[in-house]
C-alpha cells in the first residue's frame, strides 16, 4: 500500500481517539436534566475519558512491544467500539462507565497510531506527524459541532453510533497496515506474565517519566477545557 494511504489510516485511528473525547460534551447539559445529575458529574464525564486514556497508555505501550503494534491497534479499536456501543444496552446513568471503556481503547489509538508513524515514516517523519496531528487535532475541532447536530435531530444514542461506525471504519482498515508482528515473541520454558506487570509497574514509578506524565496532564486539561468545558458552557449560557 502506499505510504500516503498508511498515514491517512493511522491519523484516522488519531481522529477517532479525538472525536470520541468530546463528541458528547456540548450535549452534557441535557443529559445531566435528563438523568439529574449536578455539574461534579458532568466534569466527571469529560475528565474520566481523558483519565482512562492516562491509565492505560502505559499498559497499551507495553502490550505493543510484547503482541505487535497492529494487533494491539486493533484491540484498542474494537474496545472503542465496545465502549461506544455499550451505553445503547446499559441505562443512561451508566454513561461514566461507559466513557471509561472508551477512553481504555482509545490509549492504544493514540499511543500506537503515533508509534506507528514514527516506525513506517523514517524519511519525512516530520512531515508525517505534521499531517498526523493535524487529521487529529480537526477531531477536537468538529467534535462537538457534530455531536450538537446528532444529539438534535436522532437522539444522544445517535453520538455513540456515529463513534462506533467511525471506530469501525478504521478497524477495517487497519488490517491494511503492515504485521510488524505474528505473534508474541519467544519465551523462555519458565517465562510467564509477572515480568510484563513488573515492568509496566517499573514505568510507573520511573521519575524519568513523571515530566512526560505532566506534560500529558497539562496537555489533556488544556484540551479539556478548551473543547470540553467551553461547549458545555457556551451551550448552557445559551439554553
Amino acid at each position: 500500500m502506499r505510504r500516503r494511504g498508511l498515514l491517512l489510516i493511522l491519523a484516522l485511528s488519531g481522529f477517532v481517539t479525538s472525536f470520541g473525547a468530546h463528541v458528547v460534551a456540548v450535549n452534557l447539559p441535557d443529559y445531566a436534566k435528563t438523568v439529574g445529575v449536578g455539574a461534579l458529574m458532568i466534569g466527571l464525564l469529560i475528565a474520566v475519558y481523558d483519565l482512562a486514556e492516562l491509565i492505560a497508555k502505559p499498559a497499551a505501550g507495553l502490550i505493543a512491544d510484547r503482541t505487535g503494534m497492529r494487533i494491539t491497534l486493533l484491540f484498542g479499536l474494537a474496545v472503542f467500539i465496545a465502549g461506544s456501543l455499550l451505553y445503547l444496552v446499559v441505562p443512561p446513568s451508566l454513561l461514566l462507565l461507559v466513557r471509561f471503556v472508551q477512553g481504555i481503547g482509545a490509549a492504544a489509538l493514540s499511543t500506537v497510531s503515533i508509534a506507528l508513524v514514527g516506525r513506517l515514516f523514517v524519511e519525512g517523519r516530520g512531515r508525517a506527524f505534521g499531517i498526523y496531528n493535524a487529521i487529529k487535532g480537526a477531531g477536537y475541532v468538529v467534535s462537538p459541532t457534530i455531536g450538537a447536530l446528532l444529539a438534535t435531530r436522532a437522539g444522544f444514542g445517535a453520538v455513540f453510533i456515529a463513534s462506533a461506525a467511525l471506530g469501525a471504519l478504521a478497524f477495517v482498515l487497519t488490517f491494511l497496515l503492515p504485521n510488524d508482528r505474528r505473534g508474541g515473541q519467544a519465551r523462555d520454558d519458565d517465562d510467564d506474565d509477572e515480568p510484563g506487570l513488573r515492568e509496566l509497574v517499573a514505568l510507573l514509578k520511573s521519575r524519568t517519566l513523571l515530566p512526560i506524565y505532566a506534560a500529558i496532564v497539562v496537555n489533556m486539561f488544556i484540551v479539556g477545557v478548551l473543547f470540553g468545558f467551553l461547549p458545555v458552557y457556551l451551550r448552557a449560557i445559551k439554553d
